[in-house]
């Protein structure tokens, strides 16, 4: 009680009431309060809402290929290498400028930046370029891109989504931002089923380059140890690309397909009203209080 008393609680409310009614409670933070409201219906109308596309992918387990005559920590080796290394392949072909152009090469460079006019060249879809662009390009001598290119989609790519993994865990998600919900969920389903594709067909091809260069070696070993070692990679890769040439996912598959959320999550309208109201009232309280003691502040 002896605290209370000291520091004067009837004495401090005091001063906040007198201090409501000096600078609060004015027509004029009335009036800022509805024009915040105005504000805020007018910034909300020229925002442009974002949906949230994400999917959940799982990494897919290893299948060994190594014959019998692997050693253990060989194989061991191999397994650990290949469960750590997943995750980091699939996010780098995701970024990668392969994936793009197989994207751009499916329209989808048409349909972001030639506002989905599929009918356009792909080729000759015409850059526009800001002032600020314009005038820096002039003052330092370089020359602008005049057509968009599958470097730009691949920034798109980079820019847009983005790919997280659970700590200790294999569930991946992958989403973005977007305004249009048809557009997100194809987007984001065909990227991951491309980048995938493009690991299968790049491992594929390694297969078939070590199954020939394995051949030549065969064809002129005269050694039966080495010829059986040989041999027996030739069988492996050839079981790999077995295991590769089918539709079912390499790298990750889908645990939840890409949905969108209901509503945009961006921009918060709650949030867009209750700060503008904020500041507004803020800024009447501060004009008010300068003025009436601008004689004791300067």
């Amino acid at each position: 009680m002896n605290f209370l008393k000291r520091f004067d609680i009837k004495g401090k409310f005091s001063l906040l009431k007198e201090f409501f009614y000096d600078y609060v409670w004015k027509k004029s933070s009335l009036n800022l309060g509805i024009a915040s409201i105005i504000f805020s219906l007018g910034f909300i109308q020229f925002t442009t809402p974002q949906f949230y596309i994400s999917t959940t992918l799982r990494e897919s387990e290893s299948i060994s290929t190594n014959g019998p005559s692997g050693s253990g920590a060989q194989a061991l080796f191999s397994m650990a290498s290949s469960e750590g290394g997943i995750y980091n392949e699939f996010r780098s072909n995701l970024y990668s400028y392969v994936v793009a152009q197989r994207m751009w090469e499916e329209g989808w460079g048409a349909r972001i930046f030639a506002a989905g006019n599929e009918t356009e060249d792909t080729n000759k879809i015409v850059r526009r370029h800001t002032t600020s662009e314009n005038i820096s390009s002039f003052l330092l001598g370089y020359d602008l891109y005049d057509y968009y290119s599958p470097h730009d989609l691949q920034e798109y790519i980079a820019g847009k989504v983005s790919i997280t993994k659970e700590i200790k865990g294999t569930n991946i998600t992958v989403s973005m931002m977007t305004r249009d919900q048809a557009f997100g969920l194809n987007f984001l389903n065909e990227l991951i089923l491309v980048a995938d594709k493009y690991a299968k067909e790049y491992l594929m091809l390694k297969s078939q380059a070590i199954i020939e260069g394995t051949q030549k070696q065969l064809a002129v070993s005269r050694n039966s140890a080495i010829t059986a070692s040989l041999a027996a990679t030739i069988n492996g890769e050839y079981l790999k690309i077995a295991t590769l040439e089918n539709d079912m996912p390499y790298h990750i598959y889908f645990i939840d397909p890409p949905y969108s959320s209901e509503y945009p999550v961006y921009p918060s309208t709650f949030s867009i009203f209750l700060s503008n109201f904020i500041i507004f009232i803020i800024s009447s309280i501060m004009f008010h209080f300068i003025r009436d003691n601008k004689d004791n502040l300067w």
